[in-house]
């Protein structure tokens, strides 16, 4: 079982906001709070993260509490919780918030950003993915910032927390396959071929998956988090048993069994990787199940209560509102009622709002 495909599919990643911008120095950008950036472009999605990628010229960024990143062409930075930033031509440049700048765009195919005082020019192409639901344990297992450092061949990913920046511990060679897709969104963004908002997206939605699982691979022993637990041999069979079937009635007994690890030493390893029990976690990922199901097909709840492990629409009912704060059949009618108002607005002439409600699932 792939589990990382697993949650993937299930959440739905997707590329829903997509423009390219020219920053002329002087410049700098405040973005806002991540609660208002997402009701200024996403607001329905329930997970955002945001992404810039230096096409040309250099760039810094500043967020609070972290060591400030320098970035040159070719690099890209991504913020997985969607932080507040500043970016900037220097250090001590005056910032402007980013929303004003948003606010000018252009109605091209691609929406273009200009800004900036007219000296040495900057280009980015910037994003925000977005996933139809948000999955906990692999959001939380993520640092503030990823920064990918590319070379003519090769591209390494650096993560940034507060506690500072972990450089790549990967073989050389590893990071190729990721620096063939950045120069492919590069030279994507620089032609208005046709089909090309669609290409980008595709192309973004694959760099970021590449990116998780480089970061995935690098991560050292004793950190913790969902994919630290994907590594690791005994929580990871666990995990892979619970996707692999999760309307079976596990227990911490059998998962154990099956992992060869007493049951004691399972639930604590498991808690402290993860962040919760085994149990915990299993209700939490046949809620994610449950909403896809409910968002996707027409099966009815009693359907869906057995197809996701519970033995009546009663237990299923409190389970899910405990997970979601609404009865099954109240957010299906909030989920349909979301995707008709997106509909509606990509009959819209303006490609920017276009842009910003069809996503491309992956």
């Amino acid at each position: 079982m792939d589990i990382l495909s697993d949650v993937l599919r299930v959440v739905r990643l997707s590329n829903a906001v997509f423009f390219t911008a020219e920053f002329s120095s002087p410049w700098a950008l405040d973005s806002p709070n991540p609660e208002l950036l997402a009701s200024i472009v996403l607001p329905d999605a329930e997970c955002m993260v945001l992404f810039h990628i230096l096409t040309e010229g250099e760039c810094f960024i500043f967020c609070k509490g972290h060591p400030t990143v320098t970035m040159e062409a070719g690099d890209v930075i991504i913020f997985p919780h969607g932080e507040s930033h500043t970016m900037c031509s220097h250090p001590g440049a005056k910032a402007t918030p980013m929303d004003a700048v948003l606010s000018q765009r252009s109605l091209d195919a691609t929406p273009q950003v200009t800004f900036g005082g007219g000296g040495r020019k900057s280009r980015f192409i910037c994003g925000y993915l977005n996933c139809d639901q948000r999955f906990k344990p692999l959001v939380s297992a993520l640092p503030t910032m990823l920064v990918v450092r590319s070379s003519s061949d090769y591209a390494a990913v650096e993560a940034i927390d507060q506690n500072g920046a972990r450089p790549a511990q990967v073989p050389r060679g590893s990071g190729t396959w990721l620096s063939t897709t950045l120069k492919f969104t590069i030279n994507e963004a620089k032609f208005a071929r046709p089909g090309n908002a669609a290409m980008l997206g595709r192309l973004t939605e694959l760099m970021f998956v590449e990116i998780l699982r480089q970061y995935m691979q690098q991560l050292l022993p004793g950190e913790s988090g969902w994919l630290a637990g994907l590594n690791d041999f005994h929580v990871g069979k666990a995990l892979r048993l619970m996707h692999a079937n999760p309307a079976h009635d596990w227990t911490v007994s059998e998962l154990a069994r099956e992992a060869a690890i007493s049951r004691s030493a399972l639930a604590e390893r498991f808690t402290q990787l993860i962040g919760e029990s085994p149990m915990r976690y299993l209700a939490g990922w046949r809620v994610q199940l449950a909403k896809q199901m409910l968002r996707d097909g027409d099966s009815s709840i009693a359907e869906i209560a057995s197809r996701v492990g519970y033995e009546s629409e009663a237990a299923f009912n409190r389970a899910f509102k405990r997970g979601t704060g609404s009865p099954p059949a109240s957010w299906r009618r909030g989920a349909a009622s979301a995707l008709f108002s997106a509909a509606a607005l990509l009959l819209s002439s303006d490609p920017w709002t276009v842009l910003g409600f069809a996503g491309f699932s992956i």
